[in-house]
C-alpha cells in the first residue's frame, strides 16, 4: 500500500480531492481505486448491451453507479461524463451513442490511470 506522499500521478483523477474524500487515509483510497478499477473495466460493454436491449433503466442505473463512484474517487471528467450519459438516457435521448462514447473515453482515461499507477495488468 502506499503512503499519501507516494501516490502516484493519476490523469483524469484529482487524488487530493480522493485522498479528502477518504478521510486522508492513502491505503483506503489505493484499495478504492484498485476495486474501482475492477468493477467498471468492462462498464462500457454493460451499459451498451442494456441499450442494444432496450433497457434504458438498466443503463441509466450503470451510468449512475459510475457517476457517484467516479465523485467518490475525484474523477470530476468522468463524473461528468457519466451525469451526462444518466440524463441522456433519463431523458430518453434517441442517440445516447455520442454521451456514450464520451462516457468510454473518460472511464478509459481513469481505468487507464489506476492500472498504470498500481501496476494492475489489463487481464485483471
Amino acid at each position: 500500500m502506499t503512503d499519501a506522499t507516494e501516490l502516484p500521478n493519476l490523469p483524469g483523477i484529482d487524488t487530493a480531492d480522493g485522498m479528502r474524500r477518504m478521510m486522508n487515509k492513502a491505503g483506503l483510497y489505493e484499495k478504492v481505486l484498485r476495486d474501482f478499477h475492477a468493477r467498471f473495466i468492462d462498464e462500457p460493454q454493460a451499459i451498451r448491451a442494456a441499450i442494444t436491449g432496450g433497457d434504458l433503466v438498466a443503463a441509466e442505473r450503470h451510468a449512475h453507479s459510475a457517476k457517484g463512484l467516479a465523485g467518490t474517487i475525484g474523477a470530476p471528467g468522468l463524473q461528468d461524463a457519466a451525469r451526462a450519459l444518466e440524463m441522456a438516457l433519463h431523458d430518453g435521448d434517441a442517440a445516447p451513442e455520442q454521451f456514450l462514447l464520451h462516457f468510454e473515453r473518460e472511464l478509459q482515461q481513469v481505468l487507464d490511470s489506476i492500472a498504470n499507477g498500481f501496476g494492475i495488468g489489463r487481464a485483471g
